[in-house]
């Protein structure tokens, strides 16, 4: 069966809906972005880290189905800052951008933590810069569902 746009657009609202679900949960730990960090146990920041990281997941996992429809062509070593790089550029006669420069900022961060939480333990944390990139969750998902859906709706009906 051949990937058309609709199968694109269903996948990437699939992923958007999970992200969305994961906000709520997210929604119940962020009380402890306030607290400083001797106040903040090793096993809820691991749990905001896992957060964090699934976010990126989830956000890595919407490109990924973009690139794979439009390009197939990504790098070895370095592919998961490719990956986000190009999703900031439009490909003229292609596809539009798909995110804009402050979304390729804020989740440039999240794709730097996911590496850090992925390669440390827990208690190795820096609490400082994970509640740093934990407080801009919310602007970065609300970013991501509007410009994500807006180029949804920019490639609907093209032809495969």
């Amino acid at each position: 069966m051949a990937r058309t746009p609709e199968l694109l657009c269903a996948d990437v609202r699939d992923e958007l809906a999970k992200i969305a679900r994961l906000e709520q949960i997210f929604s119940s730990a962020e009380h402890y972005l306030i607290c400083e960090a001797q106040a903040v146990g090793d096993y809820d920041r691991g749990a905001i880290g896992y957060l964090l990281h699934n976010f990126y997941n989830g956000c890595e996992n919407i490109f990924r189905a973009i690139a794979a429809y439009f390009e197939n062509d990504l790098g070895r070593d370095t592919w998961h800052a490719d990956l986000l790089r190009r999703m900031r550029l439009a490909v003229p006669g292609h596809r539009p951008a798909v995110i804009d420069d402050e979304l390729y900022r804020l989740l440039d961060d999240f794709r730097a933590f996911r590496h850090v939480f992925r390669n440390c333990y827990t208690f190795e944390l820096d609490w400082e810069r994970e509640r740093l990139v934990a407080s801009r969750l919310r602007r970065a998902a609300a970013l991501l569902h509007e410009q994500v859906n807006d180029f949804l709706a920019g490639i609907e009906g093209l032809e495969p």
